[in-house]
């Protein structure tokens, strides 16, 4: 694994880029198990006189035991994968040290397959750390949906993206949520809660990467040594 930064490394620590269900497949035809075709012998067993023959010759046909001869290669023996398979486990370690709610954050932020837990649990840490005190109770129900789309402007961020205006966020929290709100006065209504979440969002990303950055730092220190 290649420990460019720690957003990138926590997206590879979960999966294996080069494993895949058809190559996987085709690997087991390939090195399926052959067997040798089993060989036949003839043997001439003497056996007792029994009643009035003095001898009786018989011929039995015994079989050879087949044994099964496996020449199979592990999926991926190789110091590169193993390689690998360390690193992804002490990324996953460090994640693990973080408290159950940045893990999921961390996961929605950047695992290759976020699901809905990653999601609720991000819009949950954020509605937590964010202060929504001053809200009326009518802005604040409005302002729990914002913090959805405040979290997806973000993760476009992060990847290269432009953060959302107000035209997109308007837009997208009224077909997400059913909700409305006015673009128009986005400056004197919303500019100031979304700047606010967003820096919430960025601490908290701070601290998922900062585990992640530890195990970076640490195996670059002994690379150099």
């Amino acid at each position: 694994m290649k420990l460019i930064g720690a957003r990138q490394a926590w997206a590879d620590s979960q999966h294996e880029a080069n494993a895949s269900i058809t190559g996987a497949a085709l690997e087991a035809a390939a090195s399926a198990t052959k067997m040798k075709a089993p060989r036949m012998r003839r043997h001439e067993v003497v056996f007792a006189a029994v009643g009035e023959d003095k001898e009786a010759r018989i011929k039995v046909a015994r079989q050879r035991i087949s044994i099964a001869e496996t020449r199979r290669t592990p999926l991926g023996r190789s110091t590169a994968r193993a390689a690998h398979l360390a690193m992804m486990g002490k990324i996953q370690r460090a994640i693990g040290t973080l408290p159950f709610q940045v893990q999921q954050f961390g996961h929605f932020m950047y695992h290759p397959m976020p699901t809905m837990q990653h999601v609720m649990n991000a819009v949950a840490l954020i509605t937590a750390r964010a202060d929504l005190s001053y809200l009326t109770e009518q802005k604040r129900q409005k302002a729990y949906c914002l913090i959805t789309m405040a979290l997806q402007s973000y993760k476009s961020e992060v990847r290269g993206g432009p953060q959302w205006g107000p035209a997109r966020v308007a837009e997208d929290i009224h077909s997400f949520f059913g909700v409305s709100i006015d673009p128009k006065n986005w400056t004197r209504d919303w500019m100031d809660l979304w700047d606010a979440l967003r820096d919430v969002i960025e601490q908290a990303d701070i601290e998922a990467q900062h585990p992640v950055w530890k195990v970076i730092h640490a195996e670059k220190e002994e690379s150099a040594a």
